[in-house]
């Protein structure tokens, strides 16, 4: 059997490149964690850490709307190699300052600039290369791996960071985080993918390619009824859903509890996403519908609303292990959709500028959350958000019809010229 059309768990070189983004992961997850106490302790102001995050989070989305193109014109190989690449120097050249000397707020701001900008580069270029390593049939189980794996990162990261630190020390850790961008460039060195066709390469100085490119791929959203649906559906969502992390803190204080209790609820969210995650890299879904989204998203929300009459830790851990359940089906169902539906040439541009459009009412949310909690509560705020995101379901199962109306055949979303 070709390689591309094996199942993920036997496909070496899917294995090969999911290795090369886990890798890259485990240096992305031991820098939040040990930069953030770096500044910690070498500035002890909570108003420098607010200063550089913010700016930080502001370059990675305005860069995350670039990057696409970069990524469209240059090649998603290249632009992962030069994305790991920068990383490693970077923790090179931050050891060797935190050595000489306690670095200043405009040298911390620079790191975080550029490391916001490359980091911003490498998740097109992996959304481009993913779906071409497997066929159309395993799409899903390939979402499915995944998923699973960067969840399963996500919850030992903290430890491995931390034993890093104490055994190590933070300089040490630096070159340990430059070691894993290092690897994950060399093992891209055996993936091997298919021929893309790419935009011509830009004349030094001419942007202009770089607009056009970025139209292209707005133009590729709105022609697509399912992208632009999928949009606005997330847009919309998100209003409501974003709302549990910042709320959760502040629901465990008006119960009494303490950190310990939180973590039992993190533990129990993460275990469930992680048995989703796998269950689905067993078991392909071959065509995920609109419908399918519809549902995750309303049990998502239903989630969310029943948070407000819970009383139990035993009910919370259940309540947002089906959340992280839900939460699980969606993330994978609308990857699978967005790979079968865009084509691989316009796929950074269009993932990029996707997520970049449908993530802007997350500060909007945080903001309304925080300004509405102080007034209604914590638990009426849970039970508004979640109520706010079944209302939207609702909304989009009523025009279901109308949104799935074109015949059950793929729109005509080529861009033209």
């Amino acid at each position: 059997m070709h390689e591309k059309g094996k199942p993920p768990m036997l496909n070496k070189n899917f294995l090969t490149f999911v290795a090369c983004g886990m890798v890259s992961s485990i240096g992305d997850l031991i820098y939040f964690f040990i930069f953030s106490w770096y500044i910690a302790s070498a500035t002890q102001s909570v108003q420098y850490m607010g200063t550089i995050m913010l700016v930080s989070g502001i370059t990675q989305f305005a860069a995350s709307i670039f990057c696409g193109a970069w990524v469209d014109v240059w090649g998603a190989k290249k632009i992962i190699a030069v994305s790991n690449a920068i990383r490693a120097l970077l923790m090179i050249g931050l050891m060797l300052v935190s050595m000489a000397q306690a670095p200043s707020l405009y040298v911390l701001l620079l790191i975080a600039i550029v490391f916001a900008i490359t980091d911003a580069s490498f998740y097109p270029a992996v959304e481009t290369i993913k779906p071409q390593l497997v066929s159309e049939d395993h799409l899903s189980r390939m979402n499915g791996v995944w998923y699973t794996l960067a969840r399963i990162l996500s919850l030992i990261a903290p430890s491995i960071s931390a034993l890093c630190m104490n055994l190590l020390g933070i300089q040490a850790s630096f070159l340990c985080m430059a070691g894993c961008y290092t690897a994950s460039a060399l093992l891209l060195l055996f993936v091997r993918i298919q021929k893309v066709q790419t935009e011509p390469k830009p004349e030094s100085g001419k942007w202009k390619h770089y607009t056009q490119s970025l139209t292209e791929g707005w133009i590729f959203i709105r022609n697509s009824r399912m992208m632009m649906t999928l949009l606005w559906l997330i847009f919309c969502v998100n209003i409501g859903a974003n709302s549990n992390g910042l709320l959760l803190p502040f629901l465990m204080k008006s119960m009494n509890w303490d950190a310990q209790h939180m973590s039992y609820i993190y533990t129990w969210q993460a275990a469930a996403g992680i048995v989703c995650g796998s269950l689905l890299s067993v078991k392909s879904v071959k065509q995920p519908s609109f419908l399918y989204v519809l549902l995750g998203f309303l049990g998502q929300g239903l989630a969310i609303l029943t948070v407000c009459f819970s009383s139990t830790l035993v009910f919370l851990c259940l309540n947002f292990a089906w959340l992280s359940v839900c939460t699980a089906l969606v993330n994978i169902f609308i990857r699978t959709m967005m790979q079968k539906e865009v084509p691989s040439r316009y796929m950074a541009r269009v993932g990029s500028l996707f997520a970049a459009i449908s993530m802007t009412s997350t500060p909007l949310s945080r903001f309304f959350t925080g300004f509405l909690s102080d007034r209604l509560g914590v638990r009426q705020m849970y039970f508004w958000a979640g109520a706010f995101e079944v209302i939207v379901v609702a909304v989009f199962f009523l025009l279901y019809k109308q949104i799935t109306a074109q015949s059950g055949v793929k729109s005509q979303t080529e861009v033209s010229g």
